[in-house]
């Protein structure tokens, strides 16, 4: 079977837009109400994105119910290939995707080479990083962000400006909450999820979790294990979740946890 859809995407790729179209009908040809729903997603895709961007759509239908891609980007700007999904959310990493600290001090790979020190002296790995935190609290405190692109603070607030949920999600954890939202502030970007609550909340994980102004601090916690927890505690179930992450382990931790709801999943692997 997974030959076979291999086969078949590699058919479509070659395939004109509107042929996609035409071959889709005959596909879904006894289930028609289902793909009046689709064909509105595809033709809007079929406009104005790339040919393999909509070719997720298929995916969705072959596969039955929910599809997910993870693809590779140096730009921003690639989210807004998938601004036209009817209840979407998309999820930003902050560290290394939207910002970093203007120095290395506190910076992602300084940390994690302070984690890899104390792992190497023996320690496990949740030990070594609460051995690394004090010293990164102190910088995070004393060293502000700049962005990654330029781009993102307008990128973002266009989003929210069209009524798009967006949020962010981060191994931050809940102690520097305040810090972080200060850091962004300096640095013009917000998130925001319409007719979500903004009060805060302290979510009942394996470890803190934190949960203020569309921003979810995830700690050490998993970060689709954190994402789910936070979806059912706000009864907020999206239909498809775009979120893009420097790292792929985070993506792929997020696919994992969104398989069994049938949420649909696009994951934007972010490196520059």
């Amino acid at each position: 079977m997974k030959t076979e859809k291999k086969t078949i995407l590699i058919a479509l790729a070659t395939l004109s837009p509107a042929l996609v179209l035409n071959l889709l009908k005959d596909i879904f040809e006894r289930s028609r109400k289902s793909f009046n729903k689709f064909r509105t997603s595809a033709e809007n895709y079929m406009k104005s994105h790339k040919p393999y961007h909509a070719i997720f759509f298929i995916l969705i239908f072959l596969n039955g119910a929910t599809s997910c891609l993870i693809i590779e980007t140096d730009q921003l700007t690639e989210v807004l290939n998938y601004i036209n999904n009817p209840n979407a959310l998309f999820i930003f990493d902050i560290d290394n995707t939207i910002a970093r600290p203007l120095t290395v001090l506190s910076s992602d790979e300084w940390f994690c080479d302070l984690v890899d020190r104390k792992m190497a002296e023996g320690h496990d790995y949740i030990t070594a990083v609460y051995y690394a935190l004090p010293a990164t609290y102190y910088a995070q405190f004393n060293v502000p962000l700049t962005v990654v692109e330029d781009i993102a603070p307008a990128l973002i607030a266009q989003l929210i400006e069209q009524g798009i949920p967006v949020m962010a999600l981060s191994t931050r954890s809940l102690f520097v909450a305040e810090r972080t939202m200060e850091q962004l502030q300096d640095i013009d970007i917000s998130f925001l999820i319409p007719d979500i609550s903004q009060e805060d909340l302290v979510l009942q994980m394996p470890h803190p979790c934190f949960y203020r102004n569309s921003i979810l601090f995830g700690g050490n916690n998993d970060k689709g294990e954190a994402l789910i927890t936070f979806f059912h505690w706000m009864n907020y179930f999206p239909d498809i979740v775009i979120f893009i992450d420097d790292k792929r382990k985070y993506l792929e931790a997020v696919e994992k946890a969104l398989k069994p709801y049938n949420i649909s999943f696009i994951g934007i692997r972010y490196s520059r």
